[in-house]
């Protein structure tokens, strides 16, 4: 199994360490009163210790639309035979329904493949587990083919890598729903968790 990827520019920019103290970078538990400007992750970290803070542009919105600034995809999900170094499936993951000009939302079920943040889990039974895309859906993917079996709709986004767990013969799948301000997905505090149907 390979990993589930972005594909967007990022335009990243060293700034000096006076610069950034000017700015009052400083790290989360010692902010002194600067703003990182409600930006995503990484912009303006300030990278203490060092010479240089980091100004991160994520390269997603365009000025006058808000559409991200290339054509779909934006992100993917592949999986790779580990001997042979072989893609076997390569495709876009994640529905446009919460991607739109302007920044209203499309609500169009149309798998472009969106930006995306979190990890998969892949079951011995050949299960890809996976709820990084920013249109809040978890998905069961089959390894061997890439469709989709099952998804469902989370309360938040589901940017964080689901986990599994056995009681009594059966099988759970659980995520966290915290959500992602970089990601845009609507934050959350729900743990769910989903029953594997039961063999007959």
């Amino acid at each position: 199994m390979g990993p589930n990827y972005n594909d967007m520019p990022n335009y990243n920019r060293l700034v000096p360490r006076a610069e950034a103290d000017r700015l009052g970078w400083a790290p989360r538990s010692q902010a002194r009163g600067g703003s990182l400007g409600g930006g995503a992750e990484g912009a303006g970290d300030p990278q203490a210790g060092t010479p240089y803070a980091v100004q991160v542009n994520a390269g997603w919105r365009l000025p006058v639309t808000k559409l991200l600034c290339k054509q779909p995809p934006y992100g993917g999900i592949r999986a790779i035979d580990l001997r042979t170094g072989t893609t076997l499936w390569d495709r876009p993951l994640g529905q446009a329904r919460r991607n739109g000009p302007f920044g209203v939302a499309s609500g169009l079920p149309l798998e472009i493949g969106t930006p995306n943040n979190g990890g998969a889990l892949v079951t011995a039974g050949g299960v890809v587990f996976i709820a990084a895309a920013t249109d809040n859906l978890i998905r069961a993917i089959d390894l061997r083919s890439g469709k989709t079996l099952w998804q469902d709709r989370l309360p938040a986004g589901g940017q964080a890598t689901p986990m599994t767990y056995e009681v009594g013969g059966r099988q759970f799948v659980v995520i966290m729903t915290g959500g992602h301000h970089f990601m845009e997905t609507p934050v959350g505090d729900q743990v769910i968790a989903y029953a594997a149907p039961t063999k007959r």
